[in-house]
Parts: C-alpha cells; structure tokens; sequence
C-alpha cells in the first residue's frame, strides 16, 4: 500500500544520521602512502601541519573533531576526517578516500557529509563585520583596540565571505569594490602599520556599510557562541593574529 511506500521511506530518511552521531568512534583514516589530500588549511589552522607548511598540509592542530569536519567540507578533494591525538596534540586528517581505515583508541572519524550546519557566507560575512569588538577599531588603534593583526584578521575573514556570498550574484561595478577592499586589506595585513589602518577599516567599513542591506536580506543562520566547531568571529569574538581559530 501506499502507506507502507511511504513508511519505508521514512525509515530510510531517518536512519541517515545527524553529525555528531554519525561519527565513528575508534577509527582513523590513515595516509598510508595514498589517502592524504594536501591543501591550503591555513584558515583553519597554524600548527601541528605537514612540514609545518599549514598552506600545503593533510593535518593540522585543532581543538574539536567539528572543526575537522568543517575543513572537510570546506575542502572539495576532501571525502572523510579524521580527529585524535598524535604527538601530544589533538589533529585533523583530511583524506580523499576511507582506504587507510584503522582501529584505533581516541580517534573520531566520517565522512565529509557528516559535519555541523554550514553557515552561510553572507551571514558569516554581517556577523563578523558587525562585532562590536570590530566595530571598536574604525577609529584606528585604541584602548579598546589594542591589536591591529587581530582586528585585519577579523576583517580578512568577512571579506573572504563577502567575496563567496557576491560571487555572481552583484554586478561588475559592485564586485570591483568588493575585490579592491580584499585586495587591500591583503597589502596592508603583508606591511601593517599604524597610519594606515584607520584608512583600510575605514574603506572596509563603508563597503559593508553599502552592502548592509542585502546581505541581511539572504538567508540567516542560529548559532551557539559555546559550539567549538565555530571560528571566533562567530562567537562575538576577534580572530587571532595568525588564525580565526585561536
């Protein structure tokens, strides 16, 4: 009957877990010669990488197995992860196959579509623009923005999502001022002094300030500020000088 077509289906939908349950327990994927996916991770993470190189590495030091998977999905040759610790530090391994599968105690591994929620980019992009501690340092730096790195970090980090929330979506005269504040913001990160900060933020800002209205207007997120697969920005909170993650 159709009911039964309809039951069936049902149980089908719903035995396809929700992440964290559809990780597995005492498994890793190991490298074993074939299985790694080098990429840039350097978003994601600045120690613990492959020859210490977090812009060509399959690892990298991180403190919760969600941030693994958020690095999985985020990478497009990226199929499974795994989360454990080697050498005193807890990892992610990002592999593209499940070849190098192990037994192993203290590690967590899944495949790529089982990770947290994405967050959507034009939501990332407002949320981290409108921090009050960002918003503390248009004026340059002061008491309430002591540290510049920091602050050019939190901006790097929303106007990464700004460029993937308006890739194709605005027109050519817009995107032109959305490539010029990256641009930018990356000379200025490369050779950062004082006198021109203010110049940088503030161009930065008006931006943000004219794209303000459309990015609210596309698709919103909910989340935790206590989840730890989240970046700093996130969680109402300043990136680190080398990583959104510290």
């Amino acid at each position: 009957t159709m009911r039964q077509v309809i039951m069936a289906l049902f149980g089908t939908v719903a035995s396809a877990q929700m992440y964290p349950d559809c990780v597995e327990n005492r498994v890793v994927f190991r490298h074993a010669g074939a299985h790694a996916v080098f990429v840039d991770l350097s978003s994601f993470g600045t120690s613990g990488c492959w020859q210490n190189d977090c812009k060509n590495t399959d690892k990298f030091n991180a403190d919760d197995k969600g941030i693994c998977a958020r690095a999985c999905s985020a990478m497009g040759d990226c199929t499974h992860w795994s989360f454990g610790e080697q050498e005193g530090a807890t990892k992610c391994f990002l592999r593209k196959s499940d070849g190098g599968r192990e037994e192993a105690n203290d590690w967590h591994s899944a495949p790529k579509d089982c990770a947290p929620p994405p967050v959507p980019d034009a939501f990332a992009a407002l949320a981290a623009s409108e921090m009050e501690a960002l918003k503390a340092c248009d004026q340059g730096k002061n008491d309430a923005c002591p540290d510049i790195a920091k602050a050019m970090k939190t901006w790097r980090y929303a106007i990464t999502h700004l460029q993937r929330a308006t890739d194709g979506q605005l027109d050519a005269n817009t995107m032109q001022y959305v490539n010029q504040i990256a641009g930018d913001t990356d000379a200025f990160t490369a050779q950062m002094t004082e006198e021109n900060f203010p110049v940088v933020v503030g161009n930065n800002r008006q931006v943000f300030m004219a794209l303000r209205g459309w990015l609210a207007g596309q698709p919103g997120a909910e989340v935790d500020v206590n989840d730890p697969s989240l970046p700093n920005p996130l969680k109402g909170k300043l990136c680190g000088a080398s990583s959104c993650y510290e």
